[in-house]
């Protein structure tokens, strides 16, 4: 296990790709706190990504130290994690 608890992790919705047509979304689960500086990520909300006019419904947050998370960082992010923990399994 890394060095963040499992408790400060947290399972959120995003876009599954950047052209998500308004259909394409994923579960992803990230560890809750922002990547850039190591503070807690912000208050899970209920929002939309939009592809052109098409709309879908995902979570969004904003970070009270201000960095941004684009949601290609946090796929990358939760693909990244995945692995570890794939690897120390085996």
């Amino acid at each position: 296990m890394n060095a963040v608890s499992k408790a400060t992790k947290k399972t959120v919705t995003i876009p599954a790709c950047r052209n998500h047509e308004g259909i394409y979304s994923v579960d992803v689960e990230i560890d809750w706190i922002c990547p850039v500086c190591g503070q807690p990520r912000g208050e899970i909300r209920k929002g939309f990504s939009y592809d052109g006019s098409l709309r879908l419904p995902v979570d969004t947050w904003e970070n009270p130290c201000g960095h941004i998370d684009k949601y290609a960082d946090v796929r990358r992010e939760a693909q990244k994690n995945n692995k570890e923990e794939h690897n120390e399994a085996n």
